[in-house]
């Protein structure tokens, strides 16, 4: 292998596996050692799924770090699935770490560009795992496919919070036909996605699912959000 390629590979392992361990440990340490909490609840939405569906980060990080640990293995940091998706991904979990960062310091003003500015990286590393000619799931394509199923939906719940921070009423009306409407081209976009799909579909598919089905049986919620979600 020539040297410019194993640097590169290095560079980008450890990139990955750096911004993977703070994407997993800034929200898990950030309650536990500094006390500080990502204040989620002040900026409820119409859309915003009910506290136990969180649950699905267990999974996400698990993955997250899985795949990660895989990507440092000397046998598979060369590999064209790591190469061509560690850099969008490291992206994603660094702008993921800074969601979390902005919101444990209650500044949830810059996490409406955040959060789609991450979507949009894991997306890039999802299109790549399609293009690599391989029918079977690998760790990268299952746990990018539930990062991006997740976080897909996750990204219009902050855009509503970034109108709750500009002084809309979430409680209105309009206000909640406009979220639901949000999250249903949300999910609109990622059945797409996922009908194109060859690999990673399923987590996909899992995880955006969950946070529409725990939305729609959400008794807070109004009959037109469970509606719309449950759809």
């Amino acid at each position: 292998m020539p040297t410019d390629r194993r640097t590169s590979d290095l560079a980008r392992t450890i990139a990955l596996g750096t911004t993977a361990t703070a994407v997993v440990s800034v929200p898990i340490l950030g309650p536990l050692v500094l006390k500080t909490q990502e204040n989620a609840e002040h900026y409820d939405t119409a859309i915003t799924p009910p506290g136990y569906a969180f649950a699905v980060w267990a999974p996400i990080f698990a993955g997250i770090v899985a795949n990660a640990a895989q990507a440092a293995l000397p046998s598979r940091s060369g590999l064209p699935e790591n190469r061509e998706t560690g850099w969008p991904l490291a992206g994603a979990y660094a702008l993921n770490t800074a969601w979390s960062v902005a919101a444990q310091s209650d500044r949830f003003g810059y996490t409406p560009a955040l959060l789609p500015a991450a979507v949009a990286l894991t997306g890039v590393a999802y299109r790549r795992i399609q293009s690599i000619p391989s029918d079977k799931d690998s760790i990268a394509s299952v746990s990018t496919g539930l990062l991006l199923g997740w976080t897909g939906l996750a990204a219009t719940v902050n855009l509503s919070v970034g109108t709750q921070l500009l002084g809309a009423d979430a409680t209105s009306k309009p206000s909640v036909v406009a979220s639901t409407l949000a999250a249903v081209g949300a999910a609109g976009t990622l059945a797409a996605v996922i009908g194109r799909s060859r690999r990673g579909y399923v987590p996909l598919a899992a995880a955006s699912a969950w946070g529409l089905l725990t939305t729609a049986v959400d008794a807070r919620r109004t009959a037109t959000t469970r509606s719309g979600t449950a759809i």
